[in-house]
């Protein structure tokens, strides 16, 4: 995009908790889910406008190191809590807990925030983070948890959460920013850190799902070497209502917003990848991420630590299909999971299981358009990741690793919807200028800094 925004480091340093783990939880057991999911990283980046104003010392550098010793502090204070992200994976059922620590590395930025925020690059990020443009995998000896903290010159700062999958899902990470935001704030007024039990970690998912010796693991459809393109799209209050009114119908006359757009982004990424392959017709299969922490009965409690996650696969034939009736798939899909999915993913000891044969043998040929969907539009991150200088203006994740993969999330005012679309070039290509999609759709607009509110829990409930 022409623009050069770059980051030098300027410190690293391996935070430990603040005391030692008890020689009892050194050895972490790790769950059949943990075992069974993709072992990537997966990084949030929570971007904040610090207002400085109240302070007296006008020095960037010296406001840049009181942030920075406020972050230290309380994340060593934190992974007391959460001491098994302190650790190594040390096999492929247990984590070292050795207090090694987690990397904390520093960063000054050549250039402003507003670089960023007028036209959000998703290749820029890969400067806010050590990955770079990789995802590497998290294997034997890998650190459960890496953080950048990069600081640009307008007083602006950027964290980015490096959290490995074989532990980390999305909600274990919520908790986590959550506990290590809580305890900064507490930390900043120099007071005892007394947090609720909500905020603390529960670590059950080893005793309820062993680990076991036989694993399928999860199919990958793609080469870590094949080019991937992103993008953004924001869906704004009203243009998310007319979707919805226009999707409706007699069968699911009041579709939620998650299923509305999942649909519509599925159809155009289809259509896509028909055209790129000269209009021959595939079926498909969406995967779609399900939070299975409320399926149990009884339900976990979000604060349970460790990967709660399944796959609802919805399917479609060769045929053109209309939004109506993805909507309807992907309903039936969900509810399939609720009933059967838990059970069957522990009976297979795998993460997707397609039960019609035919879809299966051309899934296995590579002979089907294979799409993925996670949606963190009710996870609080915008609301928990305040460490003592107001909530993010903006939260995105990144992807560089798998394409036809689609990510959903709320925006900062708490009423709009962003996805994250990762592609292979040619697909995006055709994607991006799809008249249906953008007629719904903004293409990667400015981040609106004055639209950021303190947004609660109840504002994200009815997406």
């Amino acid at each position: 995009m022409g623009r050069v925004l770059e980051v030098e480091i300027v410190a690293k340093e391996a935070i430990k908790p603040s005391y030692p783990t008890p020689h009892h939880l050194r050895n972490f057991k790790l769950s059949l889910m943990d075992q069974i999911n993709y072992p990537m990283y997966t990084t949030g980046v929570f971007i904040y406008k610090v207002n400085h104003d109240d302070e007296g010392d006008d020095d960037l550098s010296v406001k840049a190191g009181r942030i920075s010793r406020r972050l230290k502090s309380s994340l060593s204070e934190t992974l007391t809590k959460f001491y098994p992200f302190a650790g190594k994976v040390k096999d492929d059922v247990s984590i070292e807990c050795n207090d090694d620590g987690v990397e904390f590395i520093e960063g000054r930025a050549n250039g402003f925030l507003s670089q960023y925020l007028q036209e959000p690059d998703h290749n820029l990020l890969s400067e806010f983070h050590p990955f770079g443009k990789e995802g590497p995998v998290a294997g034997k000896d890998s650190p459960l948890l890496i953080v950048q903290a990069t600081f640009f010159k307008c007083g602006g700062v950027a964290i980015a959460t490096c959290a490995s999958h074989v532990l980390i899902d999305g909600m274990s990470l919520a908790t986590f920013i959550n506990c290590w935001a809580a305890t900064a704030r507490v930390d900043d007024h120099h007071q005892p850190s007394k947090l609720p039990a909500s905020m603390l970690p529960h670590y059950v998912t080893a005793s309820l799902f062993p680990a076991s010796e036989a694993v399928s693991s999860y199919p990958l459809r793609f080469s870590p070497s094949e080019r991937v393109e992103f993008n953004r799209f924001v869906f704004d209050a009203s243009k998310i209502a007319q979707l919805k009114a226009e999707v409706s119908s007699e069968t699911i006359p009041r579709p939620s917003t998650v299923e509305a757009i999942t649909a519509l982004i599925w159809k155009c990424a289809r259509t896509a990848s028909r055209s790129n392959r000269g209009g021959s017709p595939r079926p498909s299969l969406l995967l779609q991420g399900a939070n299975f922490r409320t399926e149990l009965v009884p339900p976990l409690p979000d604060n349970s630590v460790g990967n709660c996650v399944g796959y609802a696969v919805a399917q479609t034939g060769e045929k053109e299909t209309k939004l109506q009736d993805l909507i309807c798939e992907l309903r039936r899909a969900k509810e399939e999971f609720s009933k059967n999915g838990l059970q069957t993913l522990l009976e297979n000891k795998c993460l997707l299981t397609i039960q019609d044969q035919s879809i299966r043998d051309k899934f296995e040929r590579g002979e089907i358009d294979f799409f993925s969907v996670t949606s963190v539009v009710r996870f609080p991150f915008y609301q928990a990741a305040d460490f003592g200088w107001g909530k993010p203006i903006h939260v995105t994740f990144l992807n560089f690793v798998s394409p036809n993969f689609f990510m959903l999330m709320g925006t900062n005012d708490g009423t709009g919807v962003e996805v994250l679309v990762s592609l292979s070039p040619e697909d995006m290509v055709l994607f991006q200028r799809n008249q249906e999609l953008l007629a719904f759709a903004t293409l990667n607009p400015p981040v609106d800094v004055n639209e950021a509110k303190n947004v609660s829990l109840g504002l994200r409930s009815s997406l």
